[in-house]
């Protein structure tokens, strides 16, 4: 991150532990404390992003599965929304 890019700050407050545990990690990364931390957000925030990727991929398997055993058993589209109502907690 450059440094024209970094103007606001905000303070925090660490327990002693995590503060030594931040402080270690930042020098064994030869970053500042302050950088380090920004690395820490960022990398959150893109573990978010994978875990929403994640969920969305789960979902469309599970959307793909559900078709492919109605396509199976041979359901009618009333015996199929009827077993997607079951699944959903619906009946």
């Amino acid at each position: 991150m450059s440094k024209k890019n970094v103007n606001r700050p905000i303070t925090v407050r660490f327990s002693t532990s995590d503060y030594n545990r931040i402080v270690h990690e930042a020098e064994q990364k030869n970053e500042s404390v302050a950088e380090h931390i920004r690395t820490i957000i960022s990398a959150n925030d893109e573990q978010l992003s994978l875990d929403q990727r994640f969920v969305d991929l789960e979902r469309r398997i599970t959307n793909r599965m559900f078709s492919i055993v109605c396509a199976v058993a041979n359901l009618s589209d009333h015996e199929r929304e009827i077993a997607r109502q079951r699944l959903s907690g619906g009946i």
